[in-house]
């Protein structure tokens, strides 16, 4: 007897340690239609091996092929992590296979800065008016995740990568100094689109410390603390960063 597979959810409830848990996703999917951020590299896949290319390959065999599909794409893509040598070229051994759990499993919180406006920064009033609004209190340890409202623009490629806001260096200092092991945003980038100078990138660079971009379902996220965040990079060996799986965890 053949069972179907459970099917893919955002938001389930497991029981995890004799407690129940709820796990949301967090994370965009892959795809070549996906946005990409101005400069990087596109997604493509292909059929390398069909089901019918591998029967015809093999001859006869008691099953009906396997397929296998190739990929090419960028480090940076879709939901994802910035490793420190993203934006350290002095720290070759800080790439994305070498960051610890520590970094990637954490106590979370996450504000909403929507009320800033696109192509602007988010000043260092900005995230602590989010702060008290949420009345959240950053802790060492723990993962940022701010809301801007651009992930709604997901399906309009051109604006999504371009209509944003994003950290200035006052804040981002601000917010590492109250010890959080990594920044997430819904926008494509942490930095504003219209500074190319990278505020929040060159910070994050010298300061030894990742970011993530593109994470989505922030607002599903039912408290605006007391639960964890988790994200898994593949171990890349030497990248600059990798598309992440990521969630939020919570009790019940």
């Amino acid at each position: 007897m053949v069972k179907e597979p459970p099917a893919y959810e955002p938001e389930v409830v497991i029981e995890l340690f004799g407690k129940k848990i709820h796990i949301l996703d967090l994370s965009r999917e892959i795809s070549p239609e996906m946005p990409h951020y101005p400069g990087h590299m596109k997604t493509c896949f292909w059929w390398h091996l069909t089901h019918e290319e591998c029967v015809a390959r093999l001859g006869e065999t008691p099953f009906e092929g396997y397929a296998v599909k190739g990929i090419v794409t960028c480090d940076h893509v879709s939901t994802h992590v910035d490793a420190v040598y993203h934006f350290n070229k002095h720290r070759p051994d800080l790439t994305v296979d070498k960051i610890s759990f520590t970094q990637l499993i954490t106590p979370a919180a996450w504000i909403d800065v929507s009320f800033v406006k696109p192509r602007t920064h988010i000043r260092l009033a900005d995230i602590k008016r989010a702060l008290a609004e949420a009345n959240v209190t950053l802790k060492p340890g723990m993962t940022l995740l701010y809301y801007t409202g651009i992930d709604q623009k997901w399906e309009d490629p051109k604006t999504y990568v371009s209509q944003y806001p994003g950290l200035d260096a006052e804040a981002t200092e601000w917010i590492l100094d109250q010890g959080i092991v990594n920044i997430c945003t819904d926008a494509t980038s942490l930095d504003n689109p219209a500074d190319i100078t990278y505020p929040n990138h060159t910070i994050h660079g010298k300061r030894l410390i990742i970011h993530t971009e593109n994470v989505a379902n922030i607002t599903k996220i039912p408290r605006h603390d007391n639960f964890y965040f988790a994200m898994f990079p593949l171990k890349f060996v030497g990248l600059t960063g990798s598309p992440v799986r990521a969630i939020a965890m919570w009790e019940e």
